[in-house]
């Protein structure tokens, strides 16, 4: 008995003593980014080793591909300096695929096996998040399966006390996706309790603008826009920033937003006209006028945006300084027809919502002369113009 006891405690020592050296070796390879060696390493361990080698394998493979056939099988690269990961993954070979590791399956099997050890549960939570945000339904089951797994394998870790900031993250992000917010708003904020990330703080920001809770959101808003450092999210998140700060009629840190977020993403539409209207509603009327006459004579054959200026500057209630903006707009497109045809429909609206009919049909009829030199009687803009002057 002492024997038997002696060998099992022998056998036992040299399989923790192996278990830490492979550990140990992996962990050296991956912090060299030499993710080919790693993969080569944990392949040729015997199968028999526990679920650390399964989860050292699905997370390998998830984090550090080169390249990914849907998720089922990953091909890797040893990184030379210089190198980065995004970089090679651009420029693989996209059928360079050579390992297989049905992740889902084998997890599902080493849960049934051993269903007290909620990694597995954590795990297989990530990697259905992962191909719902990578493949969605081009994965083979519907997107909403593949979200509802996921958020069901992260809800089973949770409540055994296993989770990180992005399981977290994703059950907040499940739940903006469904419309929770209130929700969305709880996991986001347990998830920055365990580590602050600018993504974290922008879906929370976009949570709370949709949940009514603007004070919060512009917070979260402006956070994330101090983290990022990427200048489109970092545009984004100040975009968002002056949204919520527009909601709580703090007009100056609105406006104040906005301009950062044009500054990042110059003649970006939606942001050229987010600080417009911050500009209307600070009675910044000048830089309201000089905006306008920039993005009207940029886009002087968009009919679409002269109808946002006037839906806009009507609602702001200074349709007169629209009027300015108009007429120096019209000297603009002096020698251009079409264009000035465009400027003429529109500035006829702005006259008849003023409660000048007269020069409103007066315009509509300039317009229609203007179009006849560039389109065909058929086009329909005539047929608008009619309709327009048998209303007046």
């Amino acid at each position: 008995m002492y024997k038997l006891l002696s060998t099992l405690l022998l056998l036992g020592f040299f399989s923790l003593s192996f278990s830490q050296e492979w550990k140990k070796e992996l962990d050296s390879l991956v912090e060299g980014r030499q993710y080919l060696s790693a993969y080569e390493l944990l392949e040729k361990l015997p199968d028999t080793i526990d679920t650390d080698l399964l989860l050292s394998k699905v997370q390998l493979a998830t984090k550090y591909y080169s390249t990914s056939h849907y998720h089922r099988a990953f091909g890797f690269e040893n990184l030379r300096e210089g190198e980065e990961l995004e970089g090679v993954r651009k420029n693989a070979n996209q059928y360079n695929t050579p390992f297989k590791l049905n992740v889902d399956s084998l997890l599902l099997v080493h849960m049934n096996a051993d269903s007290t050890d909620y990694r597995l549960h954590l795990e297989l939570g990530k990697y259905y998040n992962a191909v719902f945000l990578q493949f969605g339904d081009r994965w083979g089951r519907k997107s909403e399966w593949l979200l509802d797994q996921s958020q069901y394998y992260f809800t089973q870790a949770y409540k055994y006390g296993l989770y990180d900031y992005y399981s977290l993250y994703a059950m907040g992000y499940y739940n903006t996706l469904t419309e929770n917010y209130h929700e969305a708003r709880y996991w986001y904020n347990k998830s920055l309790q365990v580590d602050e990330q600018a993504l974290t703080h922008y879906n929370l920001a976009v949570s709370c603008l949709f949940d009514g809770m603007f004070a919060e959101g512009g917070q979260s808003a402006v956070r994330a826009y101090e983290l990022y450092t990427d200048s489109l999210k970092k545009g984004d998140a100040a975009r968002i920033a002056g949204i919520l700060y527009s909601k709580l009629e703090k007009n100056e840190e609105a406006l104040e937003y906005f301009e950062k977020a044009n500054e990042l993403s110059p003649n970006y539409k939606p942001n050229l006209l987010y600080l417009l209207k911050a500009y209307l509603a600070s009675s910044k009327d000048e830089e309201a006028k000089k905006l306008s006459f920039d993005v009207l004579t940029q886009n002087i054959y968009s009919p679409d945006l002269f109808q946002e200026l006037l839906d806009m500057f009507e609602q702001e209630q200074h349709l007169e300084i629209l009027k300015d903006v108009f007429n120096k707009v019209l000297e603009e497109a002096e020698d251009d027809s079409e264009a000035k045809g465009n400027v003429l429909f529109h500035f006829a609206k702005l006259e008849y919502e003023l409660g000048h009919k007269r020069t409103a049909k007066r315009y509509l009829k300039d317009s229609k002369n203007q179009f006849s030199n560039v389109f065909d009687s058929g086009h329909q803009v005539f047929q608008a113009i009619d309709q327009m002057l048998d209303h007046l």
